[in-house]
C-alpha cells in the first residue's frame, strides 16, 4: 500500500473545496439540517455582570431571564431539544459557549445580549452574525466590549496534520456563516416587529462568542441597558416576554424557511400551536 504523503493530502482537501466551492456557486442542491437540537446563550454571568443600567440592571440577569423564557417557547411549540449554556448565574468563557454547542452537534446557537453606549440616548434591537470585519465602527466597539468581558483565551492550533483539518473546518464555517446571515436577518426582524423598537438593523463582527460554531450562529442585542427609558422598559417581565416570543417565533420562521430549501430533511409535517 503506497503511504499518501501530507502534501499530497492537503493538495487533495484543496481540491476538494474547490469542488465544494463551485458547486454551491452554481446553486446546486444543499443538504440543510433541520432545527432539531438549539442552543440558548445567556450573555455574561457570574463575576462578569455585563453592561449595568443607570438604574441598577444587570446584562446577566436580564439575558438569563430572556433564555429561560425562549427555552420555554420553544421546548412547548416545538419539536427540538433545547438547551441553555448556563441556568444559573454562573460564568462561562466565552469559548466554553460555543463548544457546548459544537458538543451538543447543535443546528442553531443563539447568543442574548444587551448593548449599552456612553450616548445614553443611543438606542433600539441590532442582531450579528461573525465576520473577521466589523460593518461599521459602532459595531467593532459592540464586538469589543462583548468581547473583553467574557475571558476568552483566544484560539490554540497545533502544528501536525492540522492544516486538513482546518480545511475542512473551514468549508463548514462557510456554510454555517451564509445561514447566520439569514437566521440574523430573520429573528432581528421578529423582533422589531413585535417590541415596535428601532431598527438598527442585521450587523457583522468579529465577536469570540460566536467564533468557532460549526453551525448558524448569531448574537442578539435585544436592547440599549445604558439608556434610561429602554432599561426601564427591559425591566419589565411583560416586554421581557415580549421579546422571548419574538425570538422564539424568528427561530421558528427559520426552521420554516430551511423546509422549503432543497435538500432539506422534513421533520414531521404537524403543526403545534403556539401555547401562551
Amino acid at each position: 500500500m503506497i503511504k499518501a504523503s501530507k502534501n499530497t493530502l492537503l493538495l487533495f482537501v484543496l481540491l476538494l473545496s474547490a469542488v465544494f466551492t463551485s458547486t454551491f456557486a452554481i446553486g446546486a442542491p444543499e443538504t440543510i439540517r433541520p432545527l432539531k437540537i438549539i442552543v440558548i446563550d445567556p450573555g455574561h454571568g457570574g463575576e462578569d455582570w455585563g453592561a449595568k443600567g443607570p438604574g441598577g440592571l444587570k446584562e446577566k440577569d436580564l439575558t438569563l431571564n430572556i433564555a429561560k423564557k425562549v427555552k420555554g417557547i420553544l421546548s412547548r411549540t416545538t419539536k427540538a431539544k433545547i438547551y441553555l449554556t448556563r441556568s444559573t448565574d454562573k460564568f462561562i468563557p466565552l469559548e466554553d459557549r460555543t463548544k457546548i454547542a459544537n458538543d451538543l452537534k447543535a443546528d442553531l446557537f443563539v447568543s442574548i445580549h444587551a448593548n449599552a453606549s456612553k450616548r445614553r440616548a443611543a438606542n433600539g434591537i441590532e442582531t450579528y452574525f461573525l465576520s473577521p470585519e466589523a460593518s461599521d465602527d459602532e459595531a467593532q466597539k459592540t464586538a469589543e466590549m462583548e468581547n473583553s468581558s467574557g475571558g476568552g483565551s483566544g484560539n490554540t492550533k497545533g502544528s501536525d496534520n492540522e492544516d486538513i483539518s482546518a480545511i475542512l473546518f473551514d468549508l463548514n464555517q462557510s456554510e454555517a456563516h451564509r445561514r447566520s446571515q439569514d437566521a440574523a436577518e430573520i429573528i432581528n426582524s421578529a423582533i422589531v416587529k413585535a417590541t415596535n423598537g428601532e431598527d438598527r438593523g442585521v450587523k457583522q463582527a468579529p465577536f469570540i462568542v460566536l467564533d468557532g460554531a460549526t453551525m448558524p450562529a448569531v448574537l442578539i442585542e435585544i436592547g440599549f441597558i445604558s439608556n434610561p427609558k429602554e432599561e426601564n422598559e427591559l425591566s419589565k417581565s411583560i416586554i421581557q416576554q415580549t421579546i422571548a416570543y419574538a425570538i422564539a417565533k424568528g427561530v421558528r420562521k427559520l426552521d420554516a424557511t430551511l423546509r422549503g430549501l432543497p435538500g432539506y430533511a422534513r421533520m414531521e409535517n404537524t403543526e403545534i400551536k403556539d401555547k401562551k
